[in-house]
């Protein structure tokens, strides 16, 4: 594991408080939808809990979150962790990073 830098909004901070999260990993998701000429999707996708492989991941400890990033993803900028969406599809997002092509 590879240690980076990473910062948290507000709005991350309290969603994670109020959700309880101690772990989080961003992964690459890659589908490829039925009846989509466009080949394949990919995405980077939040899950709430710690990587079970470790070596594939950066990894962050910031105000005792673990936080692990999928080294296929690719980091283009300053790291920060906040939050997309309303309500109840509210989600943690990784800015400062983005698919590879």
């Amino acid at each position: 594991m590879q240690a980076i830098n990473i910062s948290i909004s507000s709005s991350a901070k309290n969603f994670i408080m109020k959700r309880g999260i101690t772990d989080i990993t961003f992964d690459l998701e890659i589908l490829e939808p039925a009846g989509c000429s466009l080949g394949i999707v990919k995405e980077i996708e939040p899950a709430y809990r710690a990587a079970e492989n470790v070596d594939r991941y950066y990894y962050t400890e910031v105000e005792n979150i673990r936080i692990y990033i999928s080294r296929q993803i690719k980091i283009v900028g300053p790291l920060r962790l906040t939050t997309e969406g309303f309500w109840k599809l509210k989600r943690l997002y990784l800015s400062g990073a983005t698919i590879p092509l």
